[in-house]
């Protein structure tokens, strides 16, 4: 009887001593994986919060902080992969040796529409560097992980893989985990959002044998041996095997279960592990039938052992408890080291956004200003010396000051709408072109203006799709597109421009800051010296011009993009050093057929009022109401003044006789010229009413149309302009 409670209470011990040692290695796998994913989610915050722009200096000074071979042992490497358009190959190898990644090539070749090569990877050893570059979408493995990630928003660990960094022959089994990456941060709640924002994963890479011998204790193995299989058990999916003791016995215990970790199934058998100084409970039974008398001595001996082995579990389970509190600790610390990072990332990035702002204040308003004073000095000189001939009583030579003032106007009028056109605000007049049409009228005048020396081709789309633009603004953007392709081939060469009818799609559209949809394209190229990345990055800001001082104000491109940003569209760029450049217009297309322009008027004299015509001008620039005025009397019109829209809607109320109302849009006292014009239309519904004005309002417009019976003439403008745009809208 004795012998038998013996027996039982060794089995019992065995049994309870091995589950117990299964259930510590479980968990310390599973705590392991939670804190290494915590780490991953902080990289991840990292270059969500920098839009890609992280740098391979500011990656490894986050991985130094994180104290990560200190802190994390069994991690191979942590890095960086971000998404990328096939297309974009070539160039993102430009961008990464901007970001301090030198000598970058994505491999190996492949025909995948999207890229995922791996920008970095820390810590700076031999097997990590041997990763640089490689495209993970290449391996169907890899690409699993890769799409489970970025459709799911969590982290994804691969299959059973032979990882990139295995350069030697100590080759392990190994795995990867991927965390997504998303613009803006945050996990966005609809798969389509997930998928469009999305900018890459940060990864861990494992070696297998490395990180479980690194975290699973050795106290633990005594007792249980395991193996861990990504799946079913199998020579193919073994990831790793406990190393064999040699004084170790073999226990007849063994358990499998199965934990899931980043979306993947692991497989854990355990087999009992005996050590000499529990091998086997003979020696305490051979004392038993040794002798009677020992009987009670035994019965002790076995309560003793009995409660030690509870001494052992409840020393086990604190050994377990403390292991948690230790990881959570951790965990805590680099929870509170990711915040402080993040703070003070932020307030590092809102002081550069400010000190951004203000260089670009500051080079605006310096070339506003260096331009407009130019200007001025025309302008103001020749008044004066207008003034001084008069009063001299030589009135032939005033004709050439009245030239060069009214030049210097144009020339300033001219700014302005570059201005407006790149802030978005510019007044357009758009009309549905045939762009091959458009480019054809205008081939001539772009041969004249880049000279003899250059040859200028038009290759035009069959069946082109129609375009609703401003007509006038995108001949100045074409013409502005080949003076710069001229200006970049001082030795003579050729400049090509196309069209062709586009089809973006989700993709496409994101990398082009886009729409999805249909699009028609005007490019231009040219075979010049061409553009180093960091102009290429600039060459939209206003007043970036490589041109000397004086021969440009750098405005055009920039002009340029605010037209086509305004219309819907985008322009990019495309150029590589001594290879010439190619800038593409994007504007969407118009389901309708092209206007058809008729024959251009021939100037015609000012057509005259008829009897009794009235004409309300209300401004608040009383230079601009007498300007007006004048006009109109002298064309034998009828004209009443008003400063503000107060002031006119009296008049409107009132029984006058108005044929037409003439006013600006922003006015003085709380009422805007539209408001005031719709005001008046209550009493006076077939009201004509021309705005002018110097600034695209968003007030001005009624779903993005005027109404009947309205019109726009931009300031400033000639007087020929404005005495027709009145006769024509009167007389209609």
């Amino acid at each position: 009887m004795t012998t038998a409670l013996i027996w039982r209470a060794a089995e019992m011990r065995d049994r309870l001593t091995f589950l117990h040692a299964t259930d510590i290695e479980l968990r310390t796998v599973e705590d392991q994986f939670r804190t290494y994913t915590a780490l991953l989610r902080g990289g991840a915050g990292l270059f969500a919060a920098n839009d890609e722009t992280v740098t391979l200096a500011q990656f490894r000074a986050y991985v130094q902080r994180i104290e990560f071979q200190t802190l994390y042992p069994g991690f191979l490497g942590i890095g960086f992969t971000p998404a990328i358009p096939a297309s974009e190959r070539e160039r993102f190898a430009a961008k990464a040796e901007a970001l301090g990644v030198p000598g970058f090539r994505v491999r190996p070749p492949s025909d995948n529409p999207m890229l995922s090569p791996v920008l970095f990877a820390e810590p700076p050893n031999l097997r990590n560097q041997a990763a640089i570059g490689y495209d993970v979408m290449s391996d169907p493995v890899r690409r699993d992980m890769v799409e489970r990630a970025r459709d799911t928003g969590l982290p994804a660990a691969s299959a059973r893989i032979q990882l990139v960094q295995e350069i030697d022959a100590n080759k392990q089994a190994g795995f990867l985990v991927a965390m997504p990456v998303y613009a803006g941060g945050g996990v966005p709640a609809e798969l389509d959002e997930r998928r469009r924002r999305y900018l890459g994963f940060v990864f861990g890479a494992f070696r297998a044998d490395d990180l479980f011998n690194s975290i699973v204790a050795a106290e633990a193995e005594e007792d249980a041996a395991f193996a861990i299989y990504d799946g079913a058990p199998g020579p193919e999916t073994l990831l790793h095997r406990s190393v064999r003791k040699p004084d170790a016995v073999t226990g007849p215990l063994t358990r499998e279960a199965t934990i899931e970790l980043g979306g993947r199934v692991w497989t854990v058998q355990f087999e009992q592990r005996v050590s000499p100084r529990r091998a086997s409970a003979l020696p305490e039974i051979g004392l038993v039938c040794g002798g009677g008398l020992l009987a009670t001595a035994l019965l002790g001996f076995a309560a003793f052992r009995q409660r030690r082995t509870q001494d052992e579990i409840r020393r086990l389970n604190a050994s377990l408890e403390a292991r948690v509190e230790d990881r959570t600790r951790d965990l805590k610390e680099a929870a509170e080291s990711l915040r402080q990072a993040g703070e003070e990332r932020a307030r590092m990035e809102e002081v550069l956004r400010q000190s951004q702002k203000m260089e670009a204040v500051g080079q605006l308003t310096g070339g506003l200003a260096h331009d407009f004073n130019n200007l001025l000095a025309g302008i103001s000189g020749s008044l004066e010396l207008i003034e001084t001939r008069i009063g001299q009583g030589r009135s032939k030579d005033v004709a050439k000051y009245i030239a060069a003032a009214q030049g210097a106007s144009k020339r300033a009028a001219a700014l302005t709408h570059r201005l407006l056109a790149f802030s978005r605000r510019q007044t357009l007049a758009p009309k549905a072109i045939d762009a091959n049409r458009l480019v054809d009228g205008m081939l001539d005048l772009i041969q004249r203006t880049v000279g003899p020396g250059i040859d200028v081709r038009h290759r035009g789309a069959a069946n082109l799709w129609a375009a609703l633009v401003d007509p006038s603004q995108l001949e100045n953007s074409l013409l502005n597109l080949c003076i710069n392709a001229r200006d970049a081939m001082p030795e003579g060469g050729r400049i090509v421009i196309e069209t062709e009818n586009r089809w973006i799609d989700h993709r496409q559209a994101e990398a082009l800051e886009l729409a999805e949809g249909q699009y028609l394209s005007l490019c231009v190229s040219d075979t010049g010296t061409g553009m180093p990345p960091e102009v290429v990055a600039r060459a939209f800001d206003p007043f970036f011009t490589t041109k000397p001082m004086g021969e440009g104000t750098g405005l055009g491109l920039s002009m340029i993009y605010g037209f086509a940003k305004q219309s819907g569209g985008q322009v990019r760029i495309a150029s590589e050093v001594g290879a010439g450049t190619t800038v593409c217009l994007f504007l969407p297309r118009h389901r309708g057929e092209a206007d058809v322009d008729g024959p251009a008027p021939g100037r015609r004299p000012l057509a005259q009022a008829e009897a009794g015509e009235t004409v309300l001008i209300v401004d608040d620039e009383p230079t601009v109401r007498m300007l007006v005025t004048d006009v109109l009397n002298d064309l034998g019109y009828t004209a009443v003044e008003a400063a503000d829209g107060a002031g006119g809607l009296r008049v409107l109320q009132s029984d006058a006789r108005v044929d037409l109302l003439v006013t600006d849009v922003g006015l003085p006292g709380g009422m805007n010229g539209r408001q005031m014009a719709d005001a008046a239309r209550v009493d006076r519904p077939d009201l004509k009413v021309l705005f002018i004005t110097g600034f695209a309002e968003t007030t001005l417009l009624s779903n993005g149309q005027l109404e009947p019976g309205m019109a726009v003439l931009t300031k400033p403008f000639a007087v020929d302009a404005l005495a027709a745009r009145i006769r024509e809208m009167i007389s209609s």
